[in-house]
């Protein structure tokens, strides 16, 4: 999410407005649009716990798997929520939602300084007391088999797509963010799973 840039507010990052990514074709900075739409703004934040409360409802009274599948802020990630209890495995929580974050592959990422300023100012919101929700550090090794830009592991800066396809046999869902090489010849995958909910799966 764009969260850590809400937080620091446009006027402080007014300085990267010159940057030629960041900027519409009115010179406006590309990122307002995003801060404003994205699903931890302030001003949709009751909004998005009454959403999100509702696709729980949904998901234990319909035994279904809820994914998220979001982009359109120029770099990729994936993160979950899930129940506050830990020893409750996925398959058997309904509160268990992954959220894959991949932006069309042809739009230019931001640069470094932005996304460290949004992982510096990041923070985890509470939805209730029965939730817990977190990134997942899948940037271990960035697509050069180097560490990920300013050793942020959860948030890539790079052009990606993502693909899914289900494992017939146990009817998970195998999800792959593939991320452009840096010579822009190929991609490099890095896959997450995303387990289906098991039958009777109504456990607060």
């Amino acid at each position: 999410t764009l969260s850590g840039i809400k937080s620091m507010g446009l006027t402080k990052l007014s300085f990267i407005a010159k940057q030629k990514s960041l900027v519409n074709i009115w010179g406006e900075p590309e990122l307002s649009d995003d801060m404003n739409d994205h699903w931890t703004s302030s001003v949709h934040m009751e909004e998005r716990k009454v959403f999100i409360l509702r696709l729980q409802e949904f998901a234990r009274t319909r035994n279904v798997r809820v994914t998220f599948v979001a982009g359109d802020v120029h770099c990729c990630g994936a993160g979950r929520f899930a129940s506050a209890n830990p020893a409750l495995p996925p398959e058997r929580d309904y509160r268990f939602m992954p959220q894959i974050i991949s932006s069309a592959i042809m739009n230019i990422p931001p640069p470094n300084m932005v996304i460290r300023a949004v992982h510096a100012g990041a923070k985890t919101y509470e939805l209730d007391r029965f939730t817990d929700e977190k990134m997942y550090r899948l940037f271990e090794l960035d697509v050069n088999g180097r560490s990920p830009p300013n050793n942020n592991t959860k948030m890539l800066a790079r052009r990606n797509f993502s693909s899914y396809v289900e494992d017939l046999e146990n009817h998970s869902m195998i999800v792959n963010i593939h991320v452009q090489n840096e010579n822009n010849q190929g991609t490099k995958a890095y896959p997450v799973t995303i387990s289906a909910l098991a039958p009777g799966n109504n456990v607060v």
